[in-house]
């Protein structure tokens, strides 16, 4: 008697597992955690097209911005763990946690990394007219001025921090000023209402290619590949700064493995698309191609590190 319900239990579990439709069984949804139009933005319509077309479901964007993706963030911390809401967003998401005096999720606890989608180098940058061509020309600059201020599109994003970690480590007398978003930053730095400013290269590579900003240096490791004459500050004497931006996906903790990994694979197919990498580097970014494992591991580093720097530079949220 008790073999056969044992039989029957086993039975009735494979009948139930059968049962369960395949993910993705219904739309998915992309949160954005920026207003349209930016890399970010960009970057997930393309994905989603892919993962679309791959996976037999749409994959709808739907961008929720403002504080530095925060509201974004606690959208999707209180979504199911199901799959189908999963946020987007960019360096921010890890460095929000130790900037800020309080958040109401955790974003170690809240949630499952998927996938790493580009990386971006962050460049320090000059308004042309200054005729400003290299960092030794800002410090001579900097010795005439009390202030220099730098814009970027916000507090707490990688830009803001590279900002602040180069103010300590150099001495020069950078003064932060936050605007609402990589748009409006970039615009008064082009017409010369800022001297100075800090961004990734998605933003910047416009501006760059035309003249009307000059790079000064990259927070990367290495130099980038699309601006290779442009050393990098650890090149410069200021040894360490390794800051990039980059854009990575996460679902809500708890979210089935098998999701996670079919995510993943996805993912990490559609950014390899030809079209995808193409546009992807013509920003100077370079595509991400991280499996899962490895994509967790990264993300919790990124934790560490950011912290540590925002410790070291002694960064307050504004």
């Amino acid at each position: 008697m008790k073999r056969r319900l044992l039989i029957l239990a086993g039975a009735l579990s494979t009948t139930i597992a059968y049962a369960q439709p395949a993910y993705p069984s219904k739309p998915v949804t992309l949160v954005v955690a920026y207003a349209p139009g930016g890399m970010t933005d960009i970057l997930t319509r393309k994905v989603a097209r892919d993962l679309q077309e791959s996976l037999g479901q749409p994959f709808i964007v739907e961008n929720k911005a403002g504080a530095t993706g925060q509201i974004a963030t606690e959208y999707v911390a209180r979504r199911p763990a199901d799959g189908y809401t999963i946020l987007v967003g960019a360096t921010s998401h890890v460095i929000n946690q130790a900037l800020k005096k309080s958040l109401p999720y955790d974003p170690r606890k809240a949630f499952d990394p998927v996938a790493l989608l580009a990386v971006s180098p962050n460049l320090i940058l000059a308004n042309a007219k200054l005729n400003i061509k290299s960092f030794a020309q800002l410090k001579g600059y900097a010795e005439e001025h009390k202030s220099l201020p730098f814009g970027t599109a916000g507090t707490g994003g990688a830009p803001h921090i590279v900002g602040e970690l180069l103010k300590f480590k150099s001495g020069l007398p950078f003064n932060h000023i936050a605007y609402r978003g990589a748009g409006p930053a970039m615009a008064d730095l082009v017409s010369g209402q800022v001297p100075f400013g800090v961004s990734e290269s998605v933003t910047a590579d416009a501006y760059l290619k035309d003249g009307r900003i000059v790079p000064l240096a990259v927070a990367s490791a290495n130099r980038s590949k699309r601006y290779p004459d442009v050393p990098t500050l650890d090149e410069l004497g200021y040894k360490g700064i390794d800051l990039s931006t980059w854009v990575g996906a996460y679902a809500p903790a708890g979210t089935p493995s098998q999701i996670l990994s079919k995510l993943n694979e996805g993912i990490r197919q559609a950014i390899a698309k030809p079209d995808t990498t193409e546009y992807i580097r013509s920003t100077g970014s370079e595509p991400g191609n991280l499996k899962l494992p490895d994509y967790v591991r990264f993300v919790n580093a990124e934790f560490d590190k950011w912290k540590s720097v925002i410790q070291q530079a002694g960064v307050k949220d504004e």
